[in-house]
Order: structure tokens, then C-alpha cells, then sequence
């Protein structure tokens, strides 16, 4: 949830920054993007770094894990397929 959360303040800075730059000053949308890119970066990097880090547990938590898991019926298969194999042997 952590994540979520960083990812829409992030997007919010990049727009508070973005749309004044692009309407009110008239800047090419290019430029105006990624003066916003660079400035949002360095706010959330300073200023939202313990919310960085509890994103960056969240996502270590979802796609951390070694090996994929296996359901009982994956393991029966292949020890079925391990039996066949040591009997051709």
C-alpha cells in the first residue's frame, strides 16, 4: 500500500510542477517536463524518504521471494515426472 501511496504523491509533485509550467509560463512541453521530472525527483528523494523506503519494502515483499511456489498438485507432478525419469534409466 506503501507503494501506491509514494507513486501518487510523486505524480501529484510532478503535476503541481508540470501544469503551471506549461500554461501559465508558456514553456515547450518537453522542457516543462522534464524541469517537473527533475524537481519532483528531488523533493520525494529529500523530503519523502522514510515513505521510499516502506515502497520500496512493499515491493521487496511481493516479488522477493527465491522461487515461485509451488501447489501440491505442481509437487505431485513432478515427483510422477522424476519417478518416470529414473525408470528409463
Amino acid at each position: 500500500m506503501q507503494f501506491f501511496k509514494y507513486t501518487v504523491i510523486r505524480l501529484a509533485l510532478f503535476f503541481v510542477v508540470f501544469l503551471p509550467l506549461l500554461f501559465l509560463l508558456q514553456w515547450p512541453l518537453y522542457t516543462a517536463g522534464l524541469v517537473a521530472l527533475v524537481i519532483a525527483f528531488a523533493v520525494s528523494y529529500l523530503f519523502l524518504n522514510k515513505m521510499r523506503l516502506a515502497a520500496n519494502a512493499d515491493v521487496q515483499r511481493v516479488f522477493g521471494s527465491k522461487a515461485p511456489k509451488k501447489s501440491k498438485r505442481n509437487l505431485e507432478d513432478e515427483e510422477a515426472e522424476d519417478r518416470f525419469l529414473d525408470g528409463e534409466k
